[in-house]
């Protein structure tokens, strides 16, 4: 599982680091636990390659994998970074909330998922896991392109909690940078119409790539 993620840094360019950064809606939350089924939404995500010009071709190769492997992404446009030194690919990419008696789901179809699993007392907590189908599809890219160099350790995860409700929620957030101040447990005010940004610690990441999921907070309704 180290390597679940580390597709997204597909190219030589290890120096480069990559953020997985999703937004997820309270509303959606609050729809997935009332009517237990996942819903899907789009994520969109910044790829390094190697240039411009080889930024289609090697990334249309990465994405085909994936589809074989039932995640589905769409290359939207291939620039260069801020410096103009890297190339950035532009991908679409699905992500989904699922509801689960469980801290993992064993299926969904977003490349990654947030799980909302129910706890006793009407706690909920939201992790965030890996699509199991990740491992073998990391192996075909391997085994398939000899540009595709892995490194887990520049992936990184940031994670924007919106709530588009008319009610504040408290969130308590573990081992994480929260609006970019570090806590190891602290509990977070999520106004009306206002959202939080929870930047993972290197130990939520590592727990993702060693299990496949990791925790980011919990919640009562």
């Amino acid at each position: 599982m180290r390597c679940l993620f580390s597709l997204l840094a597909v190219i030589t360019l290890s120096a480069c680091n990559f953020n997985v950064t999703p937004t997820f809606y309270v509303r959606d939350v609050q729809d997935v636990i009332s009517d237990n089924q996942p819903i899907d939404i789009p994520i969109f995500l910044k790829i390094p390659a190697s240039d411009v010009d080889s930024c289609n071709s090697e990334i249309g190769q990465v994405l085909g994998i994936l589809t074989t492997h039932g995640m589905n992404g769409t290359l939207l446009s291939c620039s260069t970074d801020e410096d103009n030194f890297f190339a950035v690919a532009n991908v679409e990419f699905t992500a989904s909330l699922v509801p689960s008696k469980f801290s993992q789901a064993d299926n969904f179809t977003g490349i990654v998922a947030l799980i909302v699993e129910e706890a006793e007392g009407g706690v909920y907590y939201l992790n965030l896991q890996a699509n199991p189908k990740l491992p073998k599809a990391i192996s075909d890219i391997e085994n398939a392109l000899f540009f595709a160099t892995l490194d887990a350790s520049q992936v990184g995860f940031v994670i924007t909690i919106n709530n588009d409700t008319r009610r504040p929620i408290d969130l308590n957030i573990y081992d994480s940078f929260v609006n970019g101040i570090p806590t190891d447990y602290g509990t977070f005010e999520v106004g009306p119409r206002s959202e939080l940004e929870i930047r993972s610690s290197d130990v939520g990441a590592n727990l993702f790539f060693d299990r496949g999921w990791f925790g980011v907070a919990d919640f009562e309704i």
